[in-house]
């Protein structure tokens, strides 16, 4: 844990800004952040490792599964810095794609897609019903798709990311030392 704390210190005014941004610093140091999470991070709370001096809670292994999920997306988050740190401050642009060349004549126009209304202010708020429920839970996407999407990203908005996991992390799991 003590690595992470050091390279997320070391990250943190590069994405701020107030340091030179250096790709080769955020992509090691992602690596590093990728090296001690998910199963990694698993391995360090065995049943029984609150006994002796610790900052784990006995929740971690109530709620096993949820731990389990944050530990995997924090290497999701990193895995996809560590590719994405070219990207710098800003979010990759996907390549040009010159179509001047190609035959259209067997492109075939498809009506577009019938879209939700979305939400009021009031929904959104929780003031409001909706009519239809969407659930959204933690480890219902693909990891392998979340990384590839991930990639486009800018640099800092996958440290948040990593930022709020490890907030998430230590709100539901972290104690002060026994």
């Amino acid at each position: 844990m003590t690595a992470l704390k050091d390279t997320v210190a070391e990250l943190a005014p590069m994405m701020q800004g107030t340091v030179p941004y250096d790709a080769f610093i955020v992509s090691e140091g992602a690596s590093v952040i990728a090296g001690h999470a998910g199963e990694t991070m698993l391995s360090l709370f065995p049943e029984g490792s609150l006994e002796g001096v610790t900052y784990a809670r006995p929740e971690i292994w109530s709620d096993w599964q949820d731990f389990a999920a944050l530990a995997e997306e924090l290497k999701t988050y990193a895995d996809a810095l560590a590719v994405a740190a070219p990207n710098g401050l800003e979010p990759a642009l996907p390549p040009p794609r010159d179509m001047a060349g190609m035959d259209h004549s067997a492109m075939a126009m498809t009506p577009a897609p019938q879209v939700d209304e979305g939400f009021t202010i009031a929904e959104l708020m929780g003031y409001g019903e909706r009519t239809q429920e969407v659930q959204v839970a933690r480890g219902t996407s693909d990891p392998a798709t979340l990384a590839f999407d991930l990639t486009t990203l800018a640099a800092d908005d996958l440290f948040t990311r990593i930022s709020a996991t490890c907030s998430s992390c230590h709100s539901q799991y972290r104690a002060g030392r026994n």
